[in-house]
């Protein structure tokens, strides 16, 4: 008798063991994977949230930098993950509802490896033009393009990201003809517009700002339905004639693997949203022209397949385009 209630015992604490540990999470370090290069704006905003994290948890978040094919590498790495809450993945848009359309042999399934942790940020591209290119505005730029179709280059930082897109839609749409060539990151597209590699880039607020300030850049135009407060002087495409360029604005998200338990996806979703929508966090965040989200796990899943639609709208208009 005594033997059978020790063993109910023991089976009772057995299956309890895992509830007591989930409630304790986390009991070690984070490893918040980012597929961009070190010093990029993802990398930057991601270490804020990793701050964040790390103090409200009383944990380490440490971020680590896994950059490659088109931020599908360290995506995958995530996607690939024991679901225990220990790897997780901050990224921008790109990988999550834009390389299902332009990546072939995608290593993982979206919506069946990666559960949305927190929609955390919003930020507009910026058509960027090295200053000693004279050009000074899109509709300049469509002209310059037509007297030299095929001369013209503009950079991106990855075939198939946003920046890419944008760059081929604005081909389509003002029927030009520019030469993409695709850059491994923010930083280095912008280094080689400044050195005066590409007359042209598709990039952030952040990276080129002290460059804008400098007078080695000239911004020519934003995405988005309105001008950003970062760059109030700089028009929007449809403002100068070119529509449809609206919905080209990236956003930064927290993902976890899929199966990983929703109390420990809930916790880090409410912590998230938390430090995104604090004065500090907003304050630091604004340096990107980007604006602070803070979208708890439903309303971020929500995003991005609403985000996924939308995307799948734009590719169908580019079905000749190769993003790889």
């Amino acid at each position: 008798m005594n033997r059978r209630i020790l063993l109910l015992l023991g089976l009772a604490f057995g299956a309890a063991a895992p509830a007591h540990a989930q409630s304790a999470y986390p009991v070690k370090p984070i490893k918040m994977i980012v597929p961009a290069n070190a010093g990029g704006p993802s990398d930057v905003v991601a270490r804020l949230v990793g701050e964040g994290l790390t103090k409200a948890l009383g944990q380490t978040v440490v971020v680590e930098n896994k950059p490659g094919a088109a931020q599908t590498l360290g995506t995958a790495q995530v996607a690939k993950a024991d679901p225990d809450g220990y790897t997780l993945l901050f990224t921008t848009s790109t990988p999550i509802v834009m390389a299902p359309f332009t990546r072939k042999n995608l290593p993982y399934d979206v919506r069946k490896d990666l559960i949305a942790v927190s929609h955390v940020g919003t930020t507009p591209l910026v058509l960027y033009a090295n200053t000693t290119v004279p050009v000074k505005s899109v509709r300049e730029l469509v002209a310059a393009a037509k007297a030299k179709p095929g001369e013209l280059s503009y950079g991106s930082y990855g075939n198939g990201s946003s920046a890419h897109l944008l760059g081929e839609y604005l081909s389509k749409q003002a029927d030009i003809k520019l030469i993409h060539v695709p850059y491994a990151g923010v930083s280095p597209q912008i280094t080689a517009l400044v050195g005066g590699q590409i007359q042209f880039a598709v990039a952030d607020i952040g990276v080129p700002a002290p460059f804008v300030k400098d007078g080695k850049l000239r911004p020519l135009a934003v995405s988005g339905n309105h001008r950003s407060g970062s760059l109030p002087d700089v028009p929007t495409f449809a403002e100068q004639g070119v529509t449809g360029m609206e919905p080209f604005s990236p956003w930064w998200g927290l993902f976890a693997p899929a199966g990983t338990p929703k109390a420990i996806v809930d916790k880090l979703s409410a912590e998230t949203v938390k430090i995104v929508k604090s004065p500090e966090f907003k304050a630091r965040f604004a340096v990107f022209g980007a604006d602070a989200t803070g979208m708890d796990a439903a309303a971020s899943a929500a995003a991005m397949n609403d985000e996924l639609a939308r995307w799948t709208k734009v590719f169908s208009e580019l079905p000749n385009i190769s993003f790889e």
